[in-house]
């Protein structure tokens, strides 16, 4: 019997932009253009977090993957989803589930693995040598690249708790799905998405594959020293739209069972066996270089000492922010939040007389009413916390929440609801 699992949802500054400029592939091996791509860099580093997220009908659903920390030998990441329960079997079904993973990556892996471990369990182990997680290896991008085509493993759904010695079976490596993938060369491809707090269209490259009649296709960031997973469909148009006395049923349960016929009735169309969209991508690590203690002046430049939140609020007096995260439908902050808080708070440290309006804004699913409620709530719950942990004067701060009346970009799209959803801080 297959294990039900959870489904995979993984601010730029204006010292990235002038980096992405042009660097041309490597030359196709088919008969085709060389396709010309700016250079991204998302660097590989302690504090990054990527939040991929699946659209239902009752709303979008994010999880968040974060390096908890990087070295020479490995790299650490923690993951953490929440989701309905939608096993029949569980005795949770129908109410949001919550699944936190801790997985290991070897240098070696991420250099030349073309096994891609996209699956999480909470029982799953924590280290699969031979395998990728966010993303895929170097060595599998450049062979992409210069051959057009490379051999490339996915994980399987898979069943008890096989562990990585391959000399007992059943072990992870027995649960692989083997294709080529196969480049896709006809145009150049970007893939939009949030990186810190700004709307950036990604350099990516898009290939494709048949496993064993599962067709997919994956979008990979092109930069060979971190080739991120930006978007995979897999199984495309497998799973069928839901016939015709599944769609009154659920319109019966939506009035009888309501928690039911979300657990049963997100799907209202057909789709994809398995995808993944990533729309925020955050790291606090690639900032300018600290001035030598012997060579600073008494007063450091503020270029050396602003945080992003802080330069904007200086410069503009408005500051977006998209990794303060919720729990679903809900005004619960979510653990991952915990970076952003902070650095909010050592901004109002640092400028005693500035106060802040706190604003929600969400996405346009649910009704106008009840989102300008949680948007509220939402602000409400930023400013608490900066009052409870980190001390800072309630008079200093006010809320406010204004729903979907102000979006940013359409709701149309997974990437533009994201952008949709977020905390601005207004300086007054």
């Amino acid at each position: 019997m297959r294990r039900r699992e959870p489904r995979n949802h993984g601010r730029i500054s204006a010292l990235l932009v002038p980096a992405m400029m042009g660097v041309a592939l490597a030359s196709p091996a088919v008969s085709a253009p060389p396709i010309t791509q700016p250079k991204a860099v998302i660097p590989l580093c302690a504090g990054l977090q990527i939040v991929t997220a699946v659209s239902q009908a009752n709303g979008d659903y994010e999880s968040i993957k974060t390096v908890e920390g990087a070295d020479d030998q490995s790299v650490r990441i923690s993951y953490a989803s929440e989701s309905l329960e939608t096993d029949f079997l569980s005795e949770a079904f129908g109410q949001m589930k919550s699944t936190k993973v801790a997985r290991t990556l070897r240098r070696e892996d991420l250099l030349n693995a073309n096994f891609y471990q996209q699956r999480f369990f909470a029982d799953m182990p924590a280290l699969v040598p031979e395998s990728t997680v966010i993303g895929t290896s170097s060595a599998v991008l450049k062979t992409l690249k210069a051959k057009g085509s490379v051999e490339f493993r996915i994980s399987n759904a898979y069943s008890g708790e096989p562990g990585i010695d391959r000399q007992v079976r059943p072990n992870v490596y027995d649960f692989q799905n083997v294709a080529d993938l196969v480049i896709d060369r006809t145009a150049a491809v970007t893939v939009p998405v949030i990186v810190n707090d700004v709307k950036v269209d990604l350099p990516a490259i898009r290939a494709t594959a048949d496993f064993a009649g599962d067709k997919a296709e994956f979008f990979f960031l092109d930069d060979e020293a971190n080739p991120l997973t930006l978007k995979f469909r897999i199984g495309i148009d497998a799973v069928a739209p839901p016939n015709k006395e599944m769609i009154e049923l659920c319109k019966t349960m939506q009035g009888t069972s309501p928690d039911m016929s979300k657990a049963l009735c997100g799907q209202t169309q057909g789709g994809d066996a398995e995808s993944l969209q990533v729309v925020k991508i955050s790291y606090r690590c690639a900032v300018p270089a600290q001035i030598p203690v012997q060579a600073q002046p008494a007063e450091p430049p503020a270029a050396v000492l602003a945080s992003p939140i802080e330069q904007a609020l200086a410069e503009t007096g408005k500051a977006e922010i998209y990794d303060i995260y919720f729990s679903f439908d809900s005004d619960r902050l979510r653990e991952e939040s915990a970076p952003s808080l902070k650095e909010i708070a050592d901004v109002l440290t640092r400028h005693p007389a500035w106060r802040l309006a706190v604003n929600g804004h969400t996405d346009s699913v649910a009704g106008d009413a009840y989102n300008l409620d949680l948007s509220a709530r939402r602000a409400a719950a930023v400013k608490a916390a900066l009052i409870a942990k980190y001390r800072i004067d309630p008079k200093r701060l006010e809320t406010a929440g204004f729903g979907e009346t102000q979006p940013k970009d359409t709701n149309v799209t997974l990437q533009g609801r994201a952008r949709n959803r977020r905390v601005e801080l207004v300086k007054q």
